[in-house]
């Protein structure tokens, strides 16, 4: 009944203060060839899903007092990056400025929280990192997630939606992983359903007609939750390729999207429409429909890397190949697609 109640609190909490920064807020204005909207619309709406989750958390803390330090941390940690993003959604910090924050705060992260030490590849077969390959590794992996969700918020629901899904997925992962090894990773499960349901109350504002974007603070929170909740998780057992395959289709778009630029000799600092679900909807799909492949996709490795987590690391990392594989070929040939008729449709 503590859960439910949280739960609950989170996702009124989350749709109460969004649609507060529908009134509140700053606009965004379409100023740029990377923006898909027409109009200035509010932005920030992140800060209601920075609101969601802290009041779920601290009613199921009220009650439940016996939590560990990385729980405070990861929030902390959360809450500094949506501070961030909040800050450049008004001032407009600039990448490099805002790299470097980032970097800081992750970096204070891997030094007094967790960190991934062991990767295991196959039943038997673990490549143990050690501290510092470990810590330097977990620094990229927060960088990289963080980075992504941010990259691909973009489209009306899309990286928050798939982010949402993405969380459900790995509180059900971990869910799963503290039955089994009775570990207290059943924490991450309870933190990652809150925020997936803060999420929720966002995206009722958002989805439908894109009335208040999440903006930096969102994309900024949302992805931190996300790498520090998977930090903690691998630190207690659980297969970090099971967490990144929770993932996979954001990652999966923004890696290839780097790699394409790196090709062209494009200037990765500069923002741009280069991503495929940002060619789709430059070429007439709409934000929802774009959206809605990618929660589909995120479900169906969602349901991958669950299945997968309940039979050992030789399936875990089976697994993760196979969501992968058909990921790069689908993204790449819809990519090719798109790049041939958008001249077309300007021409």
């Amino acid at each position: 009944m503590i859960f439910v109640s949280a739960c609950f609190m989170a996702l009124l909490s989350a749709w109460l203060v969004t649609r507060l920064m529908m009134v509140w807020a700053i606009p965004d204005v379409p100023d740029a060839v990377r923006k898909l909207h027409r109009a200035p619309t509010p932005t920030s709406g992140g800060v209601g899903i920075m609101a969601g989750t802290v009041v779920g958390l601290g009613v199921f803390c009220f009650y439940f007092t016996n939590v560990t330090a990385e729980f405070s941390l990861c929030l902390a940690v959360s809450l500094a990056g949506g501070l961030l993003g909040f800050w450049d959604d008004r001032a407009a910090l600039g990448p490099k400025i805002k790299l470097m924050i980032l970097v800081t705060i992750t970096s204070g992260f891997v030094i007094w929280g967790a960190r991934i030490e062991a990767l295991p590849l196959w039943d038997g077969a673990i490549w143990q990192l050690g501290p510092v390959l470990g810590g330097l590794g977990t620094l990229l992996w927060l960088l990289v997630i963080v980075n992504v969700v941010n990259f691909m918020d973009g489209a009306n629901g899309l990286s928050i939606g798939s982010s949402m899904v993405g969380l459900v997925f790995l509180s059900v992962v971990c869910g799963f992983a503290s039955f089994a090894q009775s570990s207290p990773a059943f924490l991450v499960t309870i933190y990652g359903l809150i925020s997936a349901l803060a999420c929720c109350g966002f995206l009722y504002w958002n989805v439908a007609g894109g009335r208040i974007f999440a903006g930096d603070s969102g994309a900024l929170f949302v992805g931190l939750t996300i790498g520090t909740l998977g930090v903690w998780a691998g630190s207690m057992g659980v297969n970090p390729l099971s967490i990144a395959t929770c993932f996979l289709p954001l990652l999966a778009d923004s890696i290839l999207t780097i790699v394409w630029r790196v090709r062209q000799s494009a200037n990765l600092l500069t923002p741009h429409a280069d991503h495929v679900y940002q060619l789709a909807i430059r070429s007439g799909q709409s934000h929802l429909y774009v959206a809605s492949l990618y929660w589909l996709a995120t479900a169906l490795c969602g349901v991958v890397a669950v299945r997968a987590s309940t039979a050992g690391d030789a399936l875990i990392s089976l697994g993760f190949v196979l969501c992968l594989l058909p990921l790069v070929l689908i993204l790449e040939r819809a990519r090719a697609h798109y790049l041939a008729i958008l001249p077309k449709q300007a021409g």
